[in-house]
């Protein structure tokens, strides 16, 4: 008798620790999500903001293709902006395909049908998944802003000729 006793005493003490460490997990989860949703609010700026420098990109080739005096290292200068912008809008779709597949994880992780392992992992995931968003929104970031440096000082010097 005293064996059954223990044995139900372990296995309510073992089910409580179960549903704390769930309700930690989703705790962990929300903070991740809300990571997740500012991830994606900086994304849609540098969307805007890359979207922008493309525009510019292409209206500054086309005036200096106007001018015959273009400097082919000017031009050359512009195809690679156009080359960068290209490989970043690639990653920012990329990156764009991440973030909503955080999102879709919600109603699983939420439900009572995933294992705590399998929590666990998925939240070790989204980690990773952020931390590489946020290090690859840094990087393009400071590509724009190199390249926007770069375009104003080529629109200042046609200008200037």
């Amino acid at each position: 008798m005293k064996k059954i006793v223990i044995t139900g005493i372990l296995v309510a003490a073992l089910s409580l620790s179960c549903d704390d460490t769930r309700k930690a997990f989703h705790e962990n989860y929300l903070e991740f999500v809300m990571h997740t949703d500012s991830l994606e609010v900086v994304h849609d700026a540098m969307i805007v903001s890359h979207e922008q420098l493309k525009t510019d990109t292409r209206t500054l080739s086309q005036k200096l293709k106007d001018v015959e005096e273009t400097d082919s290292i000017a031009m050359a200068d512009l195809q690679k902006h156009q080359m960068l912008l290209k490989q970043q809008s690639e990653t920012l779709k990329k990156l764009k395909s991440i973030i909503e597949s955080h999102s879709e994880l919600k109603a699983y992780f939420m439900s009572d049908s995933i294992s705590l392992t399998q929590m666990e992992q998925q939240l070790t995931d989204m980690e990773v998944n952020n931390e590489e968003i946020a290090a690859r929104l840094n990087q393009i970031k400071t590509e724009l802003k190199t390249i926007e440096a770069e375009q104003e000082a080529l629109k200042q010097s046609s200008e200037e000729e």
